[in-house]
């Protein structure tokens, strides 16, 4: 995530909910956009040089900026001594985020280059122990200007210019006043966070170092089903391995349910106490605070994806016939509908997503395609490199930086335009001073995944035989499935466990196994005969990372929702609709967010936006009906 001025957020990388898997890139088929030239080769490998040319000058950086921190602590006091003592005190501590931030970029993304190398994963360590003393020294910040109250810092506002990029902040510190303590306390809450972090870190170790994976013989070769090897086979054609692969795989959860729950226990309980030491009514609402988005949206959300299931059921169904099975199981989850049109070099994946966000406008894609050229991102597989996909857009003096593992696969075309999204929407929100930069994840996802949905529409509209056709559909009718459904699912998972323990109820693996598992069979409607749901996948909940990360999730089901708002009404040539999507990607965070999307011409606490990406997800199912109804 971009910081925000005052903003004490350690994790300055915003993951994507897509995925990529280490396995080489291949010469792709001919595509539509492709076809008339051959593109030029594709920059693989991202320059960090740009952000420091080698370790010793980052740690000289670092050690820089740990020296700064004692002219932290000299502002404590002074911010309402006048207008200029509190644009000096505030100009010092943006300062040193825009540095912090650089400094942490540089040391998580050498990291995630190898993550096998101890030197680098010790360097990550450092730069968020940097930023943690920065927290702790700057945590009387919020206190001190809600001492000062809103008539007084209003008035400073009115009398010293400098002080509109800080402006935001500010409101949001009163704005929150009533759940900020006093200095010492809130130094306390400072010097906790880290000890309050430790439960993810663990289960991130046990997840991803520690738990005994099984082998497996799958045809003929032994099979190391780490969790890599499973999202390689689960979507396999042959219905025996994906049952082979779900028996041996979550088993190994199963076996740790009692040690994943008091993990997970473990994070809950730490949010309640923060949310109780703020004097929030609940962990929800403290989540939803930062960003002043109301609790509306998010339980509007849950509301509407159950009144959504119907259609969800449809397509289950829908794949059943096509794959013709008698009922679907769980583990039929991820096999693909139709074969793959072929595969794609990364170049022709650039090539693919300049032409489908041409509605997007000349500006956004001239801009795009250059920055493509750049060495911006890390796209190639490579041996102890960081899972999964992101873009990292902290360093504001330079430019976004992304990660993925491009294997040439229509997933990974989606990818791409999924993370250069993200990357374009920093471009657009740098235009703001540093201060008002950075974004909530509430809009973050947007622009990202509305490049999905361009891409999607684009190889619909494009294919050139009825089995690309049909495959288009099935990959966009998936793409709304676990990006709506699936991210309410776990939405309302994250909802019931918090309020558990809100109640003091005990947490334990079994419980939350049994939350996860009514949830899996009421969204994919077990007690309807549309999927059999077998009591061992209720511990799939222990495999989500974003857990760790609460009332992170929702936000993946609102912003696709906001997404096919905006690119089936740009796609249409709304020019005016455009204007005000981009207006509300280069206001960075210089309004809240829900403020800015209404602005844009949608309410996501309002029913329609979700009603509408189900009649989206309806057309396509029509459409991939008729197509299978016809000869081929």
């Amino acid at each position: 995530m971009k910081p925000s001025a005052i903003a004490l957020a350690a994790a300055l990388t915003l993951l994507s909910a897509a995925g990529a898997s280490a396995a080489p890139a291949s010469t792709a088929a001919t595509t539509p956009a492709a076809a008339a030239t051959t593109p030029a080769p594709s920059a693989q490998i991202w320059d960090l040089s740009q952000l420091y040319a080698n370790e010793q000058q980052w740690e000289a950086e670092r050690q820089a900026l740990v020296a700064e921190f004692t002219k932290v602590k000299a502002v404590q006091g002074t911010l309402g001594n006048s207008p200029k003592a509190m644009l000096a005190g505030l100009d010092l501590l943006s300062g040193l985020q825009r540095r912090l931030a650089r400094l942490h970029s540089y040391a998580s993304m050498k990291a995630d280059e190898n993550t096998q190398l101890t030197e680098h994963q010790s360097r990550r360590q450092m730069a968020d122990s940097t930023y943690n003393q920065y927290g702790e020294a700057s945590s009387f910040v919020n206190a001190e200007v809600a001492a000062i109250g809103r008539a007084k810092v209003e008035a400073f506002i009115a009398a010293e210019p400098g002080l509109t990029k800080h402006r935001q902040s500010l409101q949001t510190m009163l704005r929150m006043a009533e759940h900020t303590l006093s200095p010492k306390e809130e130094a306390l809450l400072a010097a906790s966070s880290e000890a309050l972090q430790q439960p993810g870190q663990i289960y991130n170790l046990l997840t991803n170092a520690d738990l005994p994976w099984p082998k497996l013989k799958i045809r003929g070769k032994t099979v190391v089903l780490d969790q890599e090897q499973y999202v390689a086979y689960r979507s396999d054609p042959d219905a025996k391995v994906r049952s082979q692969v779900f028996n041996a795989f979550w088993p190994v959860y199963k076996s740790y349910e009692r040690t994943l729950g008091a993990i997970y226990a473990a994070n809950l309980r730490g949010t309640v106490f923060n949310a109780k030491a703020r004097n929030y009514p609940s962990s929800v609402a403290m989540a939803q605070a930062e960003y002043n988005v109301p609790e509306a949206v998010y339980r509007t959300l849950v509301q509407e994806a159950n009144a959504g299931l119907p259609a969800l059921h449809r397509y289950l169904q829908l794949r059943s016939k096509v794959l013709k099975l008698k009922q679907a199981g769980y583990q039929d989850m991820y096999v693909p509908l139709a074969k793959p049109s072929g595969q794609y070099s990364q170049a022709e994946a650039e090539a693919l997503t300049l032409a489908a966000l041409k509605p997007l406008g000349e500006d956004y894609t001239r801009q795009l395609g250059a920055a493509f050229k750049q060495n911006w991102m890390h796209s190639l597989p490579q041996r102890g490199k960081r899972s999964g996909a992101y873009m990292n857009g902290s360093a504001y003096d330079v430019h976004p930086y992304l990660l993925m593992s491009y294997n040439g696969d229509y997933n990974s075309v989606s990818t791409l335009a999924h993370e250069w999204g993200h990357a374009m929407h920093t471009v657009y929100s740098n235009s703001q001073p540093f201060e008002t930069s950075g974004y909530a994840t509430f809009i973050a996802e947007i622009p990202s995944t509305a490049n999905e949905l361009l891409l999607a529409d684009y190889m619909v509209e494009n294919a050139k035989t009825r089995d690309e056709k049909i495959f288009a559909l099935s990959q966009q009718l998936e793409n709304l499935r676990s990006t709506f459904f699936r991210q309410a699912m776990f939405a309302e998972f994250e909802l019931a466990s918090h309020e558990a323990a809100e109640k003091g109820e005990p947490i334990t693996g079994e419980g939350l196994s049994k939350i996860y598992l009514d949830l899996l069979k009421r969204y994919h409607g077990d007690a309807q005969g549309v999927v059999k749901i077998d009591e061992l996948y209720g511990i799939e909940w222990a495999y989500i990372p974003h857990f760790y990360r609460d009332f992170y999730v929702y936000q993946y089901a609102t912003c696709v929702s906001a997404a096919a708002f905006f690119a089936e009404g740009i796609a249409k040539g709304d020019t005016n609709l455009r204007e005000r999507y981009f207006a509300m990607l280069k206001a960075g965070s210089s309004a809240d967010p829900y403020p800015l999307t209404r602005a844009a011409g949608l309410d996501l606490a309002s029913p329609e936006p979700y009603r509408a990406l189900v009649r989206r997800m309806n057309r396509a199912m029509d459409q991939l009906e008729t197509l299978l109804a016809s000869k081929p």
